[in-house]
């Protein structure tokens, strides 16, 4: 009887952690094999630096070896088309783009189109998604890099707080978890910029309480800089904590002078601090013309029926230029908002934001050492880390939309937790035997058999459960989202074209194919909505040298574009 893959895979991730446990409780006492591989492990992890480089080397490589061996990462979620119009705009030389005329007909979720067109969001993942636009062409190559700089920062952040080998350890059971096969490294939606300014800033932090220098003071500040243009709010909640006992540690320790503080911390922050300051309300002020008003807000102020804090009250006097605007902000956002009014409503909510949580960061496996954590509670940085995070969890149960990845400056914390709890299980022995020992590599091998088995890319069912399968080139994402891009590379290859697009009212609002890039009167394919004769014939006379088509959107995979009639025009 032939095996099926998909049901081994599935079997083997429910029943995976008890079988490696049972394993490790009955392996012999001693094992040569184990030893010498832990001896060269230890060697290499004493290389703080080449530790660190290889890391991250062996993140970006794998992933590499990923799009060779399945196909590169389409767009799916509207936040993505989002990100990409960024890094389009940041790779052009651009912070912003200029309103288009005809923009009533371009509007879509999560951009501006006045007084600017830019994306609503913070700069970090554009800028890193620029990056790989322009060394490559392929804006999925920046979020390769930033996973790689997320696990060799990691790394450096962990060997302040961790042994080497640990530290080491922590940073590749976050690539095998979530720097391969997580939506963190296989779609455009992010997650690896902000973590890698969370990891900058508790790394920062505690190698200027064990040695002050300027580079470790810019380090810090660098991790601010990259999560207040990441995950501000989340990054703030993150590092109030370690600044404040920063600033407790200036004031009240004498092993070093006040001169050593002011030149190699307090002058060195500062003017992180100043630039900071300064890159956002530039950043702001060239997009929404004020200062102290972000993109993300003026679109809320302009779009949102539903705010993003519970505590606020919907406001039903917004009107729209478009009805999938109107279903989605008067209909599905209204539901998920009355979904979690009312303590019932909340707990439910809040629970299942928590098991969010728990599957993307942990896991079964994952979560099996931590059950030693009580143990460790007199350690003080434990102590720290674990009041860093509830605070942070307090901060973002309050949104009204909760996703692991605004969890993300937290993960150097979590994986530390991990470590230290590993660390402790490590030295347990059963009847003389180094049970612990065995428990504790039985994870990463664990993580990497699911890595190599042949489904192991549905390891993130959080983004993926509705895609059928990633054992097949391109038949992870959904129907729409593969016709749409099939239907690019089509047209692509031939003249300009304009595409009006329709949707039937029975349409799913969070499907939109209207998404532009940054330059629209130059791209090769312009999506607009069908507004009527009248105002699709003012479009078509602006873009007069396109070839027109209609493209009517019934949620059907055999969708298809039929040429415009543009006689009436005339």
């Amino acid at each position: 009887m032939a095996i099926d893959p998909i049901s081994l895979t599935t079997g083997f991730k429910t029943y995976g952690s008890i079988i490696l446990a049972i394993i490790a409780l009955l392996l012999p006492l001693k094992n040569q094999h184990l030893r010498l591989f832990e001896i060269s492990f230890n060697k290499i992890a004493r290389k703080r630096r080449l530790a660190i480089f290889l890391v991250g080397l062996l993140a970006f490589t794998a992933n590499l070896l990923i799009a060779y061996k399945y196909s590169f990462p389409i767009p799916v979620v509207q936040d993505e088309f989002s990100y990409l119009l960024a890094a389009d705009t940041f790779s052009q030389a651009r912070i912003t783009n200029q309103a288009h005329p005809m923009w009533i007909h371009f509007e879509t979720f999560y951009v501006l189109q006045q007084p600017t067109y830019m994306s609503i969001y913070p700069p970090g993942q554009g800028f890193i998604l620029a990056v790989g636009q322009i060394l490559t062409g392929y804006p999925i190559v920046g979020v390769w890099l930033s996973i790689a700089l997320l696990c060799s920062a990691l790394c450096w952040m962990l060997q302040a707080w961790v042994p080497p080998r640990w530290a080491l350890l922590g940073s590749l059971l976050v690539l095998l978890k979530i720097g391969l096969f997580s939506y963190w490294s296989q779609s455009f939606w992010g997650g690896a910029v902000s973590a890698l300014g969370g990891c900058l800033v508790l790394g920062g932090f505690r190698y200027t309480l064990k040695k002050p220098s300027i580079k470790n003071s810019f380090l810090l500040g660098l991790g601010l800089l990259i999560l207040a243009n990441s995950r501000p709010y989340e990054g703030l909640l993150i590092s109030l904590p370690a600044m404040f006992l920063l600033l407790f540690w200036l004031l009240r320790n004498n092993k070093f002078s006040f001169d050593i503080k002011l030149k190699k911390i307090f002058l060195p922050l500062a003017i992180s601090a100043l630039f900071i300051i300064i890159v956002i309300g530039y950043y702001n002020f060239s997009i929404t013309g004020k200062v102290l008003q972000m993109p993300y807000l003026l679109y809320q102020e302009t779009y949102a029926t539903v705010p993003n804090s519970l505590w606020s009250k919907p406001r039903l006097d917004v009107t729209y230029n478009n009805d999938i605007f109107r279903k989605m902000y008067y209909e599905d956002y209204i539901v998920l908002y009355n979904s979690n009014i009312g303590l019932s409503n909340f707990i439910n909510a809040t629970l299942h934001r928590l098991y969010n949580l728990y599957i993307f960061f942990f896991g079964t496996i994952l979560i099996l050492p931590l059950l030693i954590l009580p143990l460790l509670i007199k350690n003080y940085w434990v102590r720290f880390s674990l009041f860093t995070l509830l605070l942070l969890l307090i901060g973002i149960l309050q949104i009204l939309h909760n996703f692991p990845h605004y969890a993300a400056p937290s993960l150097c914390l979590i994986y530390f937790l991990l470590v230290q709890s590993m660390r402790r299980l490590y030295f347990w022995q059963w009847r003389s035997r180094p049970t612990g020992k065995w428990l504790v590599w039985s994870i990463p091998i664990y993580l990497i058999l699911l890595v190599i088995l042949p489904t192991s890319l549905n390891l993130d069912p959080f983004l993926y459960q509705d895609r059928p399968s990633w054992d097949a080139p391109r038949t992870s994402f959904t129907p729409w989202s593969l016709q749409r891009e099939d239907l690019v590379s089509q047209l692509n290859q031939t003249e300009k074209h304009l595409i009006l697009v329709k949707y039937s009212p029975e349409h799913n609002a969070q499907i939109q194919w209207v998404n532009n890039e940054a330059d629209i009167d130059n791209s090769k394919i312009v999506w607009a909505y069908s507004m009527g004769i009248q105002k699709d014939c003012e479009l078509i006379k602006y873009f007069y040298d396109r070839k027109v088509w209609f493209l009517l959107v019934r949620d059907n995979p055999n969708d298809s574009l039929i040429p415009y009639t543009i006689n009436s025009c005339k």
